[in-house]
């Protein structure tokens, strides 16, 4: 004697809104470690001027490319502040995906609590029914 749960739909719903936001969650922390990789590229190329320029400054360096350099330096330090700018966004974003995820998981957990109570009732409602028509064929059970 099977009924069927009454929140089966619901229930597929929450677990492909769940599905969504573990996506979501898993993009976020690879948008998020790219954004770091891209801040650990920018860090490099500004290493590598300032050591071009320590190079160039032994041998003697221009005043306009010793100007040139700096303003590079410059743009590269801007271009670096964006990009943690950038990743604390990202990661503000990673920290609002795993809450909805969270949240997601509790309302899922939720009705297959309520999902597995039906498929008790139904259960001890099954058996009850058999064991009236256990007793009343007991009961009609003619005596010999």
């Amino acid at each position: 004697m099977s009924v069927r749960f009454r929140l089966a739909r619901v229930l597929g719903l929450r677990t492909r809104l769940r599905e969504q936001a573990q996506d979501t969650v898993q993009e976020s922390a690879a948008a998020l470690a790219a954004a770091g990789e891209r801040i650990d590229a920018a860090r490099a190329v500004q290493d590598s001027v300032r050591a071009a320029e320590d190079a160039s400054a032994a041998t003697g360096i221009r005043g306009a490319d010793l100007a040139r350099s700096r303003a590079y330096e410059a743009s590269l330090a801007l271009e670096e502040a964006a990009l943690v700018a950038a990743q604390a966004r990202l990661a503000e974003d990673l920290e609002r995906c795993r809450a909805v995820l969270i949240e997601r998981r509790r309302e899922e957990r939720q009705l297959e609590r309520l999902r597995e109570r039906a498929e008790e009732r139904n259960r001890v409602a099954g058996e009850r029914a058999a064991a009236v028509l256990l007793d009343d064929l007991a009961r009609r059970k003619p005596c010999a």
